[in-house]
């Protein structure tokens, strides 16, 4: 007979509770999650396979075609500026960030729509393209005809929802792709999107070059009144002042010059008059009265004499009586009557002359007085130039304030003219920093959806929610699947696992059978599982009774 021990303690059966679960556990966990909920699962998978298959079949084709452009920041222009301007710079990527927004811009938006007439396309008016959209595009709209702005506001959307901008890699290109569902449709509104946008950037350029011109016009007008003003009032102040300028110089300044010259002049001519005044005072002052120093006695010459015709008969007339009275001297005597008058006649001419030359020498003290009066007045002159230049000198320091002022205003309305007239060819020229490189062509095949990605989204998707599902039903149900969930909660260790063994119904004994300790009669419950093990003694059952080491 078999004897079962006296009850030990539970504590004495107490094990760690682990905390931590290894990789190879957590796997095992989720093939055992698979067994148990495997129909669950598959289900599930296919499910969500089958709606991906739906989808696809369901879902509108879309169309991509692209176009790119290239934001070019070394241009060429016809007419080269000297300086250059903010857009010749290079552009950092910022900047091009700023151009791809400018793509998705509403006015770029609105003239591709009224280029292509796109209100007029049920694609962009319509409802959004599918089954979900028809359903969503019923319950939204209000019933009644929509309105201009409503059709516009519809366009604007649909065709923000087709566009797409993006940079490429690093460069300066700007891919423009749109998304329809005619492939003609999208070719022709990316390439529009693209030509929209240069026409954009040119009007922006065309329209700031006007509003530049028009505020240099503005500015024209004041600058040339503000330069009239401040040339007045240089003339007024010259007026003021006795201020004359000739050839850039002062009058006065050229009457000081011309007086430092004259003055120089006539101190020249003054000391010349004196010269011959005494020269000719010194001639005039000999003593002619010796006869017998006459042929002794040097001819006087001074410059106006050798000029001057009775001097010049006289001295004649003197030479022929000395040749004469040398000749009669040797023939007949010095002292001969003849001789002695023909000395008298050549004392006479002589005197003449002398009275000839001091009718001269008045005629150079007249002239020296002149230059006197001449060098004295134009000292007077100068000195009165001088004062008069100190004056304007204090004067024209206000003076070239004035006039620098006016030149100022001058010099910025003739660089301000220029800068109207560069403004102007360039409204005549205008020029973008983007230009096409690829034109947008029918795509031949479509690119959404994509039912390799559509599909892969479903099984995973449904991998997904098929073991959140299992796993939910697992912690929704109350019992314990494992010995080691038993282990775990009651903290101690798990002696065996007894499958469940259905119980035989109850069969009433014979009336002689023993009596039950109930009082009824028949075979009790723990006698059928008894049986069965008795039964079948190499079940599970039994077999988890027999692992149980009995001490």
């Amino acid at each position: 007979m078999l004897q079962i021990p006296s009850a030990k303690p539970l504590a004495e059966f107490k094990m760690p509770r682990s905390t931590a679960m290894s990789l190879g556990d957590l796997i095992a966990s989720f093939v055992s999650l698979a067994r148990r909920r495997l129909g669950i699962l598959i289900l599930i998978f296919c499910v969500s396979l089958l709606c991906g298959v739906v989808y696809l079949y369901v879902a509108p084709p879309g169309f991509m075609a692209k176009a790119e452009l290239l934001i070019d920041t070394k241009k060429a222009q016809p007419f080269p500026q000297q300086q250059s301007s903010a857009t010749d710079l290079a552009m950092d990527s910022a900047a091009v960030d700023s151009q791809i927004q400018v793509l998705k811009s509403e006015n770029v938006a609105s003239a591709v729509i009224k280029e292509l007439n796109l209100t007029n396309d049920p694609e962009f008016i319509g409802s959004r393209p599918g089954v979900l959209g028809t359903i969503l595009g019923y319950l939204t709209t209000s019933g009644g005809p929509p309105s201009e702005f409503e059709v516009q506001q519809r366009a604007h959307k649909a065709f923000e929802r087709g566009l797409i901008a993006r940079r490429i890699g690093t460069t300066y290109v700007i891919e423009v792709g749109f998304l329809s569902l005619n492939p003609e449709r999208a070719a022709q509104i990316a390439n529009a999107t693209a030509e929209a946008y240069i026409v954009d950037q040119l009007e922006a350029k065309y329209e700031a070059t006007r509003r530049a011109s028009s505020w240099l016009q503005d500015r024209i007008h004041e600058l040339r009144q503000q330069a009239s003003i401040a040339e007045n009032a240089v003339l007024d102040f010259k007026k003021a002042n006795n201020i004359v300028d000739a050839g850039g110089r002062l009058i006065g300044e050229q009457q000081l010059a011309e007086l430092n010259s004259q003055l120089v002049t006539a101190r020249a001519n003054t000391a010349e008059a004196r010269a011959r005044l005494n020269r000719i005072t010194e001639i005039t002052k000999r003593d002619v009265s010796d006869i017998d120093n006459i042929l002794k006695a040097p001819d006087p010459a001074v410059a106006d004499a050798l000029h001057n015709d009775v001097i010049n008969k006289l001295r004649s007339e003197f030479l022929d009586l000395a040749n004469r009275e040398q000749v009669y001297s040797a023939r007949l005597g010095h002292n001969h009557l003849f001789v002695v008058n023909l000395r008298n006649q050549m004392f006479e001419i002589r005197r003449s002359i002398m009275d000839e030359l001091k009718r001269i020498a008045e005629t150079f003290k007249s002239d020296y007085e002149i230059a006197i009066a001449r060098e004295q007045s134009v000292e007077k002159s100068l000195a009165e130039t001088v004062s008069q230049s100190q004056a304007t000198n204090q004067a024209q320091i206000k003076l070239k304030d004035l006039d620098s002022n006016a030149q100022t205003y001058r010099a910025l309305h003739d660089t301000f003219v220029q800068r109207y007239m560069e403004s102007l060819q360039q409204q005549s020229f205008p020029f973008t920093d983007a230009r096409v490189i690829t034109h947008a062509v029918r795509p031949l095949t479509k690119s959404q959806p994509n039912s390799m990605l559509v599909m892969a989204s479903a099984g995973a998707g449904g991998l997904l929610l098929a073991f959140g599902v299992a796993i939910l039903i697992d912690i929704s149900e109350r019992g314990f699947r494992t010995s080691e969930q038993v282990e775990q909660e009651l903290n101690a260790s798990c002696l065996a696992v007894v499958p469940t063994v259905g119980a035989e119904p109850e069969t009433p004994l014979p009336a002689y059978s023993a009596k039950r300790d109930d009082g009824r009669f028949g075979r009790t419950k723990q006698a059928g599982i008894l049986c069965g093990v008795i039964a079948n003694p190499f079940s599970r059952f039994a077999e988890a009774f027999r692992s149980i080491k009995v001490g």
